[in-house]
């Protein structure tokens, strides 16, 4: 099984207002070091732009988190860790993200 997958997005009334230099350079380091112990094995960040006709997304900010399955999410979401990193999104976005999971298909 090629692992777990989760989406965390954050709403495009953000785009404005995101601190994307703390999310990079403190959240995610934060989400990697207390979340690494439950499986998390990578992550990547990209900012939203709109679509080939011009559609603007319904989101601004997209974090993919892959997970060696889909147990050691459960974990980390039950976690005190997660508490923590919960907390800190205050620190750089004025609303909370939506939570997308499933596992993973396939690759290229």
């Amino acid at each position: 099984m090629p692992g777990f997958t989760t989406f965390v997005v954050y709403p495009a009334e953000v785009a404005n207002s995101f601190k994307m230099d703390y999310y990079l350079s403190t959240h995610m380091p934060l989400v990697s070091k207390k979340l690494s112990q439950f499986g998390l094995q990578s992550w990547s960040v990209a900012k939203l732009v709109p679509g080939p006709d011009g559609t603007e997304p319904p989101y601004s900010v997209v974090a993919t988190l892959n997970w060696a399955d889909a147990e050691g999410l459960a974990k980390a979401g039950a976690s005190p860790e997660m508490k923590e990193i919960v907390d800190d999104v205050a620190n750089f976005s004025e609303k909370p993200a939506t939570f997308l999971a499933g596992p993973v298909l396939g690759t290229s």
